[in-house]
């Protein structure tokens, strides 16, 4: 009678490969239908149920996953606050060339504040009463203001900026560039029914920040 030789752990790896693919893929699944429920029906309307059977999974699936809407949603902005850093220029290309780092990074956000913009809305709508949301929201503006903070600092030490306090002028601008894309972003506000082009937008931005930093 033949033996059988006991399965090693090698011949396990393809299945536990496999079962992670999956459940990598039910995750994405379940982020790609929040931000489908959400850009339909807001972050504060947004229901658990509908966002499982978007997906195509049962909402006890859905809390395998998160523990509750404010987890997923945080997973959300979380993949715009990665998508900026993964795309905006380093250090070192901001101290080669300090005008066209600032013009991609602006480039950068303002793409990333489109794609995201459902997100992005429902954070607006619900930071200041949700404390995590505000943790998450307070990190995504804190890495742009320490940037802004960081030229100021190094245009005054070239005898530019006079009379600019870092820190404040850092937030200030961080506001102008975070609330312009999310009100041109929106077509509701300034300009109704209206999509401003991206070239146009960016450049607008940059010419404005460009002059506070004296590039």
């Amino acid at each position: 009678m033949q033996s059988t030789a006991p399965s090693s752990s090698v011949d396990a790896i393809p299945k536990t490969i496999v079962q992670r693919r999956k459940s990598e893929a039910t995750r994405e699944a379940l982020l790609e239908a929040a931000r489908v429920v959400i850009a339909r029906d807001g972050y504060t309307n947004a229901r658990i149920v509908d966002i499982a059977r978007e997906a195509g999974k049962s909402a006890g699936v859905f809390y395998s996953y998160f523990e509750d809407k404010t987890q997923l949603f945080s997973a959300l902005v979380e993949a715009f606050y990665e998508d900026i850093k993964r795309v905006t220029p380093t250090p070192k290309e901001y101290d080669d060339n300090p005008a066209e780092a600032v013009k991609n990074s602006i480039n950068a956000f303002w793409h990333a504040y489109r794609h995201f913009h459902p997100e992005m809305v429902g954070l607006l709508e619900s930071a200041l009463s949700d404390p995590a949301l505000l943790e998450v929201w307070r990190n995504i503006r804190q890495r742009g203001i320490r940037r802004f903070a960081y030229r100021i600092k190094k245009q005054q030490a070239n005898g530019k900026c006079v009379g600019m306090d870092p820190e404040l002028s850092a937030t200030a601008l961080q506001g102008l560039l975070e609330f312009t894309c999310f009100n041109w972003h929106s077509e509701k506000l300034d300009f109704p029914g209206k999509r401003i082009d991206d070239a146009k937008a960016t450049e607008e931005l940059y010419q404005i920040i460009s002059r506070v930093l004296e590039l």
